[in-house]
């Protein structure tokens, strides 16, 4: 009886677009709602987001539904339903969206005073004891490679002097650089 209740609720939102139905629909499938909650973090989705999605989910599938092919409608719900939040999900995650999700309201920057008029820069000027800690930190080879990133000797010659590859010293020219912005960042 159960059963002829969901295809008849499916049947009326597929042909008759009857909202009734697709809210007794989602109702019956609110626990999958709830647990889609508690498995998935949308920003800024507030409750009636998410009962928007639940309720457009629904009818989708219960427009795409087809009773012979698939026996347990919940499954098929849940199916698009956590496929359509994982899309919302990627969207939000995206690389260029990076800086929208860890951006904050002026509004609240303003109201909290956290802006200054006058705003100061702040520039890191090397010094010389800075580039004094930072040679004393390297080893032999990451001096020769230094050298060599700084243009005083090519590899071929560094080679030729010393008993490292080329591989060696294109390494220490990479730790070079890491250690470089660590000692000034």
């Amino acid at each position: 009886m159960e059963r002829m209740d969901e295809v008849y609720l499916i049947r009326r939102v597929k042909e008759e677009q009857d909202t009734i139905a697709l809210r007794e629909l989602v109702n019956r499938y609110r626990p999958l709602i709830n647990g889609a909650k508690l498995n998935f973090y949308l920003r800024n989705f507030d409750q009636d987001d998410w009962e928007q999605e639940a309720l457009i989910m629904c009818y989708q599938s219960c427009c795409t539904y087809d009773e012979e092919r698939t026996e347990n409608f919940g499954a098929y719900y849940r199916t698009k339903f956590y496929n359509h939040l994982r899309s919302l999900l990627r969207y939000e995650l995206a690389h260029k969206r990076t800086a929208f999700s860890k951006s904050i309201s002026y509004d609240n920057v303003v109201q909290k005073n956290l802006i200054k008029e006058e705003v100061e820069e702040m520039h890191i000027t090397p010094r010389k004891e800075m580039y004094k800690k930072f040679i004393k930190k390297l080893s032999e080879k990451e001096l020769i490679a230094l050298k060599i990133f700084l243009g005083e000797i090519t590899i071929e010659e560094a080679q030729a002097k010393t008993k490292y590859s080329r591989y060696q010293l294109l390494q220490a020219k990479a730790r070079c650089k890491t250690k470089l912005r660590k000692e000034l960042f």
